[in-house]
Parts: C-alpha cells; structure tokens; sequence
C-alpha cells in the first residue's frame, strides 16, 4: 500500500486478486477455514495463502482466529459490504454469459451430510437420469446460489427468503435411534447405562442434538462420546460402541442395524430444492433438478422411515 494524496492509505493498482476476494467471501460467511475450502474446491493451505496475500494487499488481518471459528475483525466487516457487491456483480456476469453459451460443466448441488449421502448410494441413478456431471458438495455452510457457489441447494426446513429463488419442496426426511443387533436384545424397556453415541451438546430446543439427550436421560443411557459428522456415528453404531441418531434411509437399509424407538415427527423435516432464476432453465440444471425430483419421489417412504 501506498500513502495516498490525503494523508490516507490506498491499494496499488493490481494488488487485489478477485479470487483473494473470493477466498475472504467464502470464509466469512462459513467462519470456517475447511467450510471455506470445501465450497471453493481448494485445499485448505490454498485458502489460507489467498487469504494472507488480500490481507497483506489490505495492510491489516481480515479476521481474528478464535478457538472454534474466524471473526471479522474490524477492517473485515468494514469491507465486507462491497466484497459482497464485487461478488453479485461477477455472479451475474457469469450467470448472463451461461445463458447465451451452452458449455457442458459439472452441476454442483449442495447439500447437508445426510442428504449427501442418500445421493451418493443413488448417484448412478442420478448420473444415468441427467446425463449431466455432477460435483455434491456436502457441507453445512448455507453456499450462496446468487454467487455461483452451487447451481442447486437442498436444504433443510429454513429455506432463505431473500434472493431471487425458485424453491421446490422434494419430500420429508425422518430421523431415529439406531444400534448394532448385537448389542443388547432389548430396547422396549429401561436401558440400564446403555451407551448413546450424542450429537455436538446445546441447549436447544427443538434440536437433533436436544432430543437424543433428552431420549438418552428418560430411558436410562448415558452418552459415551459426543460425534457431530455423519459417517462418524455410521461408523461408531456399525462396530457396536452406542446407540446414535441417523437419517432413516440410512439406518433402514443397513442389515446390521435395529430401530431402537420410532421416527419422532419432531425430527421429520422438509427438504427443499433451490436454484436461482437466472440458471433454472440452463439444460443441465433443469435435468439435474427434475431427476431429483423423481429420486425423492420415488424413495419418499424410506426418506420419511414410514
């Protein structure tokens, strides 16, 4: 940086990267390195590089590193606004051009762990139906459609309001207890000390986490350990170590598994496809998002555990 003619401070031409501003957007609206890195397909090294070159463009940290998360410091928050305009604008830029040159390119969908996964056992499926590429993108970190971050979101229950969406509801994804058949013959009674595999501890209510507690101290379990990803708990009930919260679909199909109470509607909840209006009708997202919905259509009682 340079001193500018007012006595302040302005940025070299070319010292700003807009995939360094891409870097900072994304880990700003996850406050996670890996979320981060995850939605932009870049190691997490990569990131942090992208992000220290803007940092150092900008003469001052872009976040503070916390134990658990990155905060925006000052300077982040103060840029923060027009980081999201440079993005909208090259978005649009790059939604306007794919309208008017059909390249084929993979059609990313974002989705949580569990929906992830129920594509992944289907993606042949999936692949044979479209006729499209695909890159699944699981992830917690809500990505931003009017961003270019995906082409397809399916979301859980709260679906965004703003934006210039199209939303279409797939169907209703249950939840329940499982165990491995071999660890105790009995579930209809108290449970005497069983072991319960938790979800990450909170104290709301409603939640997945809450109500496996909550089920956990009426029945008499006692939380052995506390696993907050998916195919962590699918390993842990497989091998026996505790009873664990899985997505219906999953647990059902997995021979050596038990329910071990019935799907709470509680935990039933809706899931939601949406696209931005600018690329809804592209030829490879319109296939990819009709095949979904003729996937969930036709796994809607697995989907739901009835």
């Amino acid at each position: 940086m340079n001193p500018g003619g007012d006595g302040g401070w302005m940025i070299d031409d070319g010292a700003l990267d807009w995939e360094d501003i891409r870097a900072f957007l994304a880990t700003a609206r996850s406050g996670s390195l890996t979320d981060a890195a995850r939605a932009l397909a870049l190691s997490q090294p990569t990131l942090g590089r992208r992000l220290k070159r803007l940092e150092n463009a900008l003469g001052a940290p872009l976040f503070d590193r916390l134990p658990n998360r990155l905060a925006l410091t000052p300077l982040g928050r103060a840029v923060l606004e027009s980081a999201e305009a440079m993005g909208a604008a090259a978005a649009a830029f790059a939604r306007r051009a794919d309208r008017q040159v059909a390249v084929p390119q993979p059609v990313r969908v974002t989705a949580t762990s569990s929906v992830s996964t129920f594509l992944t056992i289907h993606l042949p499926e999936l692949l044979s139906d479209t006729g499209a590429d695909l890159t699944i993108l699981s992830t917690r970190a809500a990505l931003n459609l009017a961003q270019r971050e995906a082409e397809i979101a399916l979301r859980m229950d709260r679906v965004p309001v703003e934006g210039d969406l199209v939303t279409r509801r797939l169907g209703r994804f249950g939840f329940t207890l499982y165990a491995a058949r071999g660890l105790r013959p009995d579930w209809s009674g108290p449970w005497n000390g069983a072991p319960v595999i938790g979800l990450p501890e909170t104290r709301r209510r409603p939640s997945q986490s809450g109500w496996v507690d909550d089920t956990a101290a009426a029945r008499g379990g006692r939380i052995v350990a506390r696993l907050s990803e998916l195919p962590m708990r699918l390993d842990a009930v497989r091998r026996g170590l505790g009873v664990t919260l899985l997505p219906c679909v999953l647990g059902d199909r997995d021979a050596d598994l038990v329910r071990v109470v019935e799907p709470p509607e509680e935990l039933r909840e809706d899931v939601h496809l949406l696209t931005h209006r600018d690329v809804r009708e592209l030829p490879a997202v319109a296939a990819v998002a009709e095949a979904l919905v003729r996937l969930f259509r036709r796994h809607a009682d697995a989907l739901a555990g009835v």
